[in-house]
């Protein structure tokens, strides 16, 4: 007897739909009691949820549509149907309580316990909800700090696979025995990422190494999530100061190309940096879902510039800072999955160096782009106000208030101006005044280059905000954005 996948989808979702009708009866019940003074906020939860499950009923409907893209993972659709149900109905019942305490909305520990149930099932869910939320850590700016920093677990917390499932993966991949492959070989993993798991391990000649290796099935995973972000996206259509189209895209494509070792292992041998170190990548034990490369021993960033004297972790910084100038504005390739846990310190002649992890996600920037952005910052750091919102637009940048594009940049790069200490700026102030400008921008679209740009300087500037380096950023940047337009 067979099943039809998508009748087991629409009844899975009718289920889910029944859970969230008696969970608004028993809400409206207790609004009931609370009080008159909450009825209006009865009927806007009432209309809410009616809302969200007439849009569970297109979902099902365009689900359908799309059967040719979805259908194989089903069981993915019910199950992200589901959690996404349960954590609005939990986010509905906090504001309730919010409202009956006499607050407008939902308060700072409202938002970390959603935080932490959303980074949860993100962490079991692994796959594109798990990378979307590695995006969405690295920008306090749009999702806001508490949100940032619960999310932020799901960079090198996400529970491992079984490793009898990666050493299958390994010899199928690789077709050979495992012994054959590695003189040695770590049941315990090293990482357990969204998409892949890193495992120590030896060659017979001695070679101490890394093996990163795909989930597996981690392919159907990315292609139900990747479809269920598009409708999502289309259905929410345009946000004042997010265009979902583009990131959506953008995300698509960084993780196609995630998903495909033989690139980043040609991303490894293209890496050249004097200042930082990158593993070398092992071409006969690797393959397009497995990548085995040099180890490199070393700790962990934030751990050692949290122990570090500030006078050697400024000298870090500032190395850090150089290094990412000169991937954007000189040599064009640059790493964009720059979280944490992608850089490590190691030691070199006594010396703190600095090395670079996982080449998974890497951006391209051609000798146009470069000496555009180079010119903008130099726009904006000269008060070039006009020139500045040319650079935007020749580089892809629309908004319906030209303005207020250039508004919003200046609060990104006023940090870059000639003897502007970044020990010495509110980063609190401007991320606010960031997401204020953010908010009103209308007819945003952005070009495809700065999603994960974007992603990379945010990221440095949250480190730069933490720790508050004694260094000026001109300074370490200037003779880049000479070699970028000359």
């Amino acid at each position: 007897m067979s099943i039809d996948p998508d009748a087991t989808l629409a009844s899975e979702l009718r289920t889910t739909l029944g859970h969230i009708r008696d969970t608004v009866v028993q809400t409206a019940q207790l609004v009931g009691r609370v009080g008159a003074r909450l009825d209006a906020f009865s009927l806007e939860l009432a209309r809410d949820v009616g809302a969200v499950s007439r849009d569970a009923r297109a979902f099902t409907g365009t689900a359908r549509d799309q059967a040719t893209t979805i259908k194989r993972a089903t069981p993915r659709a019910v199950k992200l149907a589901k959690t996404g149900a349960a954590i609005l109905a939990k986010q509905r019942w906090l504001r309730l309580h919010a409202v009956a305490r006499g607050h407008e909305g939902l308060q700072p520990d409202d938002h970390r316990e959603l935080a932490k149930r959303v980074t949860a099932a993100a962490a079991e869910l692994r796959g594109g909800i798990a990378k979307l939320g590695q995006l969405a850590s690295c920008r306090p700016d749009l999702v806001g700090p508490v949100w940032a920093t619960e999310l932020a677990a799901l960079q090198d917390e996400v529970p491992p696979v079984d490793t009898a499932l990666i050493k299958a993966r390994i010899e199928s991949e690789l077709g050979r025995p495992l012994a054959d492959l590695f003189a040695s070989f770590d049941d315990e993993p090293l990482a357990a990422a969204s998409l892949a798991q890193v495992h120590a391990a030896t060659l017979h000649d001695g070679t101490r190494v890394v093996v990163k290796v795909q989930v597996p099935g981690i392919e159907d995973i990315i292609e139900a999530d990747i479809a269920a972000l598009r409708l999502i996206a289309n259905a929410i259509g345009d946000v004042p100061g997010i265009d979902l189209q583009t990131l959506v895209a953008e995300l698509s494509r960084a993780l196609a190309v995630e998903l495909d070792y033989i690139a980043e292992a040609a991303a490894l041998r293209a890496f050249v940096s004097p200042t930082a170190l990158a593993p070398a990548p092992i071409a006969s034990a690797s393959s397009k879902r497995v990548l085995t490369m040099t180890r490199i021993d070393g700790e962990r960033l934030t751990g050692w510039l949290d122990r570090a004297e500030p006078e050697m972790r400024d000298r870090l910084l500032g190395q850090l800072v150089g290094e990412v100038a000169e991937q954007i504005l000189v040599r064009g390739h640059v790493h964009a999955d720059p979280h944490p846990g992608n850089f490590l310190v190691t030691s070199r002649s006594g010396e703190p160096q600095l090395a670079v992890l996982d080449f998974g996600c890497t951006l391209s920037l051609d000798k146009t782009e470069r000496a555009a952005y180079a010119r903008l910052v130099l726009a904006i750091a000269g008060g070039n106000h006009a020139g500045a919102a040319a650079e935007l637009t020749a580089l892809g940048f629309i908004a319906d208030d030209p303005d207020q594009l250039v508004e919003l940049t200046k609060s990104l790069i006023g940090a870059m101006r000639p003897g502007a200490a970044v020990s010495d700026i509110d980063w609190e102030h401007a991320v606010a005044d960031q997401l204020a400008k953010a908010k009103q921008l209308g007819g945003l679209t952005i070009p495809r280059s700065f999603v994960l740009l974007g992603r990379v300087l945010a990221t440095l500037a949250g480190l730069l905000a933490k720790y508050k380096p004694r260094i000026q950023l001109h300074a370490l940047i200037a003779g880049h954005l000479a070699r970028a337009i000359a």
